[in-house]
């Protein structure tokens, strides 16, 4: 072997590395890219902040006014998210929200999401519910856990959690915790403590 030229090893090193800087680094940045733009094609009656981005199936419909933040991400899975504004109605989302696969979000007169909210799969966001329109509101930093139901007039206060499977129908405090059916709040606060001392 002549003296300077790698080993077989020290080439397979070199090899895996390279496929590892692939992996961790460059497929992500791609797949970013596709889904920011299949979000602005998707998206393309919405106003849409930069870097929104969606990989999985998404029905768009805007015949109000719909705005979308900065960062949005649209996640993909076994159904569809489903996203309507109708006409007259407002629907605004800040940046940095997530939304999960099989989530319903419909404005008939006014949603309004702030940043950083996280919404699980099949989660149902709807300000109309056959019998009445009212407008929901909801705060910035909320997690809204899988199939949980916001119905119409609701505002979620911000750092709240909402349980899977609640149904809320009511005002829910921010730090709060909601769950059940219908949805009871209770400080966060206190949940931790209890489950500190437990």
């Amino acid at each position: 072997m002549r003296p300077g030229l790698p080993t077989a090893a020290e080439t397979a090193r070199a090899v895996r590395a390279g496929i590892q800087v692939v992996r961790t680094e460059v497929l992500p940045r791609a797949e970013r890219a596709l889904g920011v733009a299949r979000a602005r094609w998707l998206f393309r009656s919405f106003r849409l902040g930069h870097g929104v981005a969606a990989y999985g199936t998404v029905s768009a419909r805007n015949d109000g006014h719909a705005e979308l933040g900065d960062k949005l991400t649209f996640l993909g899975g076994m159904l569809p998210t489903s996203v309507a504004c109708y006409e007259g109605a407002r629907l605004l989302v800040g940046a940095e929200t997530q939304f999960n696969y099989g989530v319903s979000l419909e404005a008939w007169e006014s949603v309004q999401i702030g940043a950083r909210c996280m919404f699980a799969s099949f989660v149902r966001v709807s300000d109309r519910d056959g019998q009445r329109i009212s407008p929901i509101i909801i705060e910035d930093d909320v997690w809204v856990a899988h199939g949980a139901i916001l119905l119409p007039g609701v505002r979620i206060g911000a750092r709240s959690v909402v349980s899977a499977g609640s149904i809320v129908s009511q005002d829910v405090p921010p730090d709060s915790l909601a769950m059940g059916n219908p949805a009871r709040s209770m400080s966060l606060d206190l949940v931790a403590r209890e489950a500190s001392s437990a």
